[in-house]
């Protein structure tokens, strides 16, 4: 019975009295987390833009061989796939808050993209109506090299 009459007092004092300081409120302190994106998914090779609520004063990327990240606006960020694999994602505020915690993962999500194994090697082929050469990371390394030496020496 003594303990159920000193729960009933301390459910039922106020908080100011166990402040230290008659009269005194005590802060509630609650951790606020940073809004959830993500985790956001861009093809490699492609860039995607995603909207942040707050307004962006900083980025960091975890890897910038995974993945390229550029601030587009004050709410804006284009997130760039370099090659596959996941990385992480910070935003920051002007005040120095993390806003943003996430994850960047690269994937291939090309409906169009053809992958041959001959004999242990890939190649990759891109088909759009017909196929044709499009090296990707991974493939054999003389049809990589072969076919992009090609595609520079045409842009010359």
């Amino acid at each position: 019975m003594k303990h159920v009459w000193m729960t009933l007092f301390i459910a039922l004092t106020p908080a100011t009295a166990f402040a230290g300081e008659a009269g005194r409120v005590v802060p509630q302190v609650i951790e606020t987390l940073p809004p959830t994106i993500g985790p956001v998914a861009v093809n490699m090779g492609e860039s995607l833009p995603v909207a942040i609520p707050d307004t962006i004063a900083g980025v960091s990327i975890g890897s910038s061989r995974i993945a390229n990240v550029a601030v587009h606006d004050a709410n804006t960020l284009l997130i760039t796939g370099r090659s596959y694999g996941s990385t992480s994602l910070h935003v920051f505020d002007p005040l120095g808050n993390v806003v943003v915690n996430t994850t960047v993962n690269v994937v291939d999500g090309s409906t169009t993209r053809l992958r041959v194994n001959r004999a242990g090697s890939d190649y990759s082929m891109q088909c759009a109506g017909s196929c044709q050469a499009a090296p990707h990371v991974g493939d054999n390394s003389e049809y990589f090299e072969s076919v992009t030496e090609q595609a520079q020496m045409l842009s010359e």
